[in-house]
């Protein structure tokens, strides 16, 4: 990864860890008052919550809370945090019961929850500000070379573009030689005779590929040979978006196609 990448998403990872552990401080005040009661230790809370925070890190990982390629205003992501937040609920509850094998209020679970989602959730919105505004200055960017230049590839450059991804097209290669020079303000450099040319002078880290589909073994042999990141699009083979998923079979990954799902195929 990215070093500058890196450094920023150990920042959200700082900062997520000291927001979980403000929630839990927020849930007790809010539940006790601004006291220390007698009847609800706060030493014990505090160092069960400081035991709970490092395993609500570990399940934001597990969960994908960190991917980059996440849309953190969508529902998918939503429910991530709202996940988490569940958990780390359920971990102070087990934690706290079998250590002093009693506990206060139930209400201050509930506001656990409560803040521990809102304030990761607001965090994660104004870190994607973060990254957006990095972009623009191109900290922590994959610098990405598309190959192609057909409608796929126009749609796909106006929306990294657009939404300042951390994936920046910085160069095109027009593999039918259609004559465009430019698209979405990304310049066309030439056909694939280019294409290695192209990887020096633009300092690509990432190739994305939408068109010249006989050319993909040796693109994605390039791409392996000189440790840059490759994807391509489902449309390169004729797959339509939406109608693909990644599926295990017995440890070994597929690419699997199917038709419209019903609605109870989404959760089975």
């Amino acid at each position: 990864m990215n070093r500058d990448l890196v450094k920023l998403k150990i920042l959200q990872i700082v900062v997520d860890a000291l927001l979980v552990f403000s929630a839990f401080m927020l849930a007790y005040f809010f539940r006790v008052g601004f006291i220390l009661s007698s009847d609800f230790p706060f030493g014990k809370y505090v160092s069960i919550a400081a035991i709970t925070v490092p395993i609500t890190l570990v399940f934001m990982f597990f969960s994908r809370a960190y991917k980059l390629t996440q849309q953190v205003n969508s529902l998918r992501h939503v429910e991530r945090i709202a996940f988490v937040a569940i958990e780390n609920v359920a971990v102070f509850i087990v934690l706290y019961y079998f250590t002093f094998r009693q506990f206060f209020s139930r209400m201050v679970l509930v506001y656990i929850f409560f803040f521990t989602f809102v304030l990761v959730y607001l965090w994660h919105r104004a870190f994607r500000r973060i990254l957006q505004k990095s972009s623009e200055r191109e900290i922590g960017v994959y610098r990405t070379l598309v190959i192609g230049a057909n409608r796929p590839a126009e749609e796909i450059v106006k929306r990294l573009v657009l939404a300042q991804s951390h994936l920046k097209p910085v160069a095109i290669i027009d593999a039918s030689g259609t004559g465009k020079t430019i698209i979405a303000g990304v310049p066309v450099v030439g056909k694939m005779d280019m294409f290695e040319r192209a990887i020096a002078q633009h300092r690509i880290d990432h190739i994305l590929q939408t068109d010249h589909l006989e050319q993909t073994l040796n693109i994605i042999n390039y791409a392996l040979s000189n440790n840059i990141k490759y994807v391509m699009t489902p449309e390169l083979l004729g797959i339509f978006q939406g109608h693909q998923t990644m599926e295990e079979i017995e440890g070994q990954m597929f690419l699997k196609i199917h038709g419209k799902k019903k609605w109870w195929e989404q959760i089975w």
